[in-house]
C-alpha cells in the first residue's frame, strides 16, 4: 500500500504543475483550418489570450466586417468557468479584390487577441470557445471548431504563448495621432462619403471601413494624395433605402506601413 500511495503521490504531482502551466490549447481541427486557443497571465488579475487560426496554403478568413463578401468571425465563451469578461481584439486585415467584389482578409494565418477578465483571479480559469468562421480559396465554406484551456493562479509565462500574441497585438490598429496619422475629414458627396486621412509615406497604405448595422456597402477606394493626406471615395450604394447619411456613424480603420490606428466618426 504505501508503494501504491507513494506512486499516487507522484502522479499528483506531475498532474497539478502540467494543470496549472497550461497556457495553449491543443490544435482543433477545421475545414481548411485548424484552431487553438492561447493564455498568458498579466499583473492585477488580468489575462491575455488569442485565438490562433493556421489555413491550409492559398486560404484565407475574414475581418469583423468581411466587406462586399463573406462572413465575420463569432467566438462564443459562454461556457468558460471563472470568467467575467472576453473581448476580442482585431488585427488590421488586407485588401483582396477578386475583380468582383472586395473583401477585408487575413491569409494563413492570424490571432485574434483577447482581453480576458476573470471572476477570481486566485483561482483556476477555464477558457472554452465555439467559433464559427468562414474560409475561402476557389471556393469559400463555413467552418466551426471548439478549445478549452485551463490556467492556474501561478501559471508561468508560455513562450508559445507569448511570442504569438505579441506578434499580432502589434497589428491591432490603436488610437489615432492627430497630425501625423488620423482621420482628417469626413464629408458628404452625394451618395458617397471622401475621406481624408493624414498619414506618413508608406510604400503600403490603405483604409477600411466599417458602416452602421444593416448597411450593406463596398470599400473605400483610394482617389489622390495631396500635402500628406490620402483621400479615398466610399460610395454608399446599397445603403438601407431613405437612411439618412448625416447623423450616421462610421468606424475606420487607417494602415500605414506596419502602423494601423482605429477612429470612429459621426457623419456631420
Amino acid at each position: 500500500m504505501a508503494v501504491n500511495l507513494f506512486r499516487a503521490t507522484i502522479l499528483i504531482g506531475i498532474a497539478v504543475p502540467a494543470a496549472a502551466l497550461a497556457a495553449h490549447s491543443e490544435w482543433s481541427p477545421a475545414a481548411e483550418a485548424r484552431l487553438r486557443l492561447l493564455l498568458v497571465a498579466k499583473e492585477e488579475g488580468r489575462i491575455d489570450g488569442g485565438v490562433e487560426i493556421q489555413l491550409e496554403p492559398g486560404w484565407y478568413t475574414y475581418w469583423r466586417n468581411p466587406g462586399e463578401a463573406g462572413v465575420p468571425p463569432v467566438f462564443d465563451f459562454s461556457g468558460s468557468d471563472n470568467v467575467e469578461n472576453v473581448e476580442v481584439h482585431f488585427p488590421a486585415p488586407v485588401r483582396y479584390d477578386d475583380g468582383v467584389s472586395v473583401s477585408l482578409i487575413y491569409r494563413d494565418e492570424v490571432v485574434f487577441p483577447l482581453s480576458v477578465i476573470p471572476i477570481d483571479a486566485s483561482a483556476p480559469m477555464t477558457l472554452r470557445l465555439s467559433a464559427q468562421f468562414g474560409v475561402c480559396s476557389t471556393i469559400c465554406i463555413p467552418t466551426s471548431a471548439t478549445a478549452e484551456v485551463t490556467l492556474g493562479p501561478e501559471a508561468a509565462s508560455d513562450p508559445l504563448a507569448n511570442t504569438r500574441l505579441r506578434e499580432f497585438e502589434r497589428r491591432i490598429p490603436k488610437a489615432p495621432e492627430p497630425g501625423r496619422l488620423d482621420i482628417e475629414s469626413v464629408e458628404i458627396d452625394g451618395e458617397a462619403l471622401l475621406i481624408g486621412v493624414r498619414m506618413p509615406d508608406s510604400s503600403y497604405s490603405d483604409l477600411f471601413a466599417e458602416p452602421p448595422a444593416g448597411w450593406y456597402i463596398g470599400q473605400p477606394s483610394f482617389v489622390e494624395r495631396v500635402g500628406g493626406v490620402s483621400r479615398f471615395r466610399l460610395s454608399l450604394a446599397g445603403k438601407p433605402r431613405d437612411a439618412q447619411i448625416a447623423g450616421q456613424q462610421f468606424r475606420f480603420v487607417a494602415v500605414a506601413g506596419g502602423e494601423a490606428i482605429e477612429e470612429s466618426v459621426d457623419i456631420p
